[in-house]
């Protein structure tokens, strides 16, 4: 199946993901989040036994029906096993601003010091002030 390894998204990060790739890492996350293994998940769709885990490797590409019943086995509809999520870099930005929201206060204090003597330090060295004076 050409066609799903030649169809790429590509988030704002510039990484890039086959449909394929999409599949499995959501395949995964869902069957982990429920608590169900790759033996289990595969009897429940009535495959054999290594079905799911030769799915996650990549080494198989499930048929729509098969897609349809790991969906169904998993309780969820068939498009979520293709969503793909970009990550959203307000997300990481918020996560920062907690953090230093969080830092004491000496902290803070200690970073900024150390930074401005680095800045100074910087700019002294790009410039030769014997040249200015």
């Amino acid at each position: 199946m050409t066609s799903v390894k030649s169809c790429k998204i590509v988030s704002n990060r510039l990484r890039v993901m086959t449909l394929q790739q999409i599949f499995i890492a959501n395949l995964k996350k869902k069957r982990k989040e429920y608590g169900i293994s790759q033996m289990k998940l595969s009897e429940m769709c009535e495959t054999a036994s290594n079905y799911i885990g030769q799915i996650e490797m990549g080494r198989r590409i499930p048929s729509f029906e098969k897609i349809e019943k790991i969906a169904s086995a998993l309780g969820i509809a068939s498009y979520e096993l293709f969503a793909y999520e970009i990550e959203n870099k307000k997300s990481e930005k918020q996560k920062a601003k907690d953090y230093l929201k969080k830092m004491p206060v000496k902290v803070k204090k200690e970073i900024i010091t150390h930074l401005l003597n680095e800045v100074k330090n910087k700019i002294n060295v790009s410039f030769d002030f014997q040249n200015y004076q």
